[in-house]
């Protein structure tokens, strides 16, 4: 029995049933053993969590990255943002286990420790390449959140996401210009764009703030 079997039990159980479903008796089900032989090597749920959040990180190498070390460090988050959204994207619940996880396992740390060589080597301070770190994955893990979970009831019962986006937006084009007059002008824009558009939008919003930063420039409040 090691950890990466425990891991790979986990992530089988997730993939199948959910986040949600993962118990520690079903792990070690799923491993074929008796449930007090898993608390051996994982103390209970939380420390489980622990150990996926890090091993994520195994499948995820920002040395891999096909425009990664370019020397431009706004172009290497960029490249980052959308690969790290696409392999969270393709994991189940991933976003779930990472959100908030502050855990000093070996992928993790080396995936930390690059990007904020980055951050660092943009011209911002300590405390602001800190900052941007959490403000840059905030944005990810949120994003992709937002995205994954059902947007209605409908949705969730099994509606199509794009057929149900179309209903509201014809209710929207159909409400009183008089009373919403902004709303029904942007009917097609807030429900027609691609989540990889809007994706896309936010993080060059983001990165230009914190280049302005870099550069002294006023994009939000200096910290010394």
């Amino acid at each position: 029995m090691t950890l990466d079997r425990v891991a790979e039990a986990a992530f089988r159980l997730i993939e199948r049933d959910g986040l949600e479903a993962l118990t520690m008796r079903k792990v070690a089900d799923e491993l074929g053993i008796q449930a007090a032989s898993l608390y051996w090597h994982v103390q209970d749920k939380h420390d489980l969590v622990d150990l996926l959040a890090d091993a994520l990180f195994a499948g995820f190498g920002l040395e891999a990255l096909p425009g990664a070390e370019s020397g431009d460090w706004k172009a290497d988050l960029k490249e980052f943002g959308h690969a790290f959204r696409r392999y969270l994207l393709s994991r189940r619940d991933a976003a779930q286990i990472l959100v908030n996880r502050f855990v000093l396992g070996p992928h993790m740390l080396s995936n930390l420790e690059r990007l904020l060589g980055w951050l660092r080597g943009s011209g911002l301070g300590d405390r602001e390449s800190s900052y941007a770190l959490i403000t840059c994955l905030v944005y990810i893990h949120g994003f992709v959140l937002w995205e994954t979970t059902p947007m209605s009831g409908a949705v969730a019962r099994g509606e199509a996401p794009r057929e149900y986006l179309d209903e509201v937006r014809e209710e929207l084009e159909e409400l009183s210009p008089e009373q919403f007059p902004h709303t029904v002008a942007l009917a097609e824009q807030l429900t027609g764009p691609s989540n990889d558009a809007r994706f896309e939008f936010g993080l060059s919003c983001l990165l230009d703030g914190l280049a302005a930063q870099a550069a002294g420039g006023a994009g939000c409040m200096r910290t010394s």
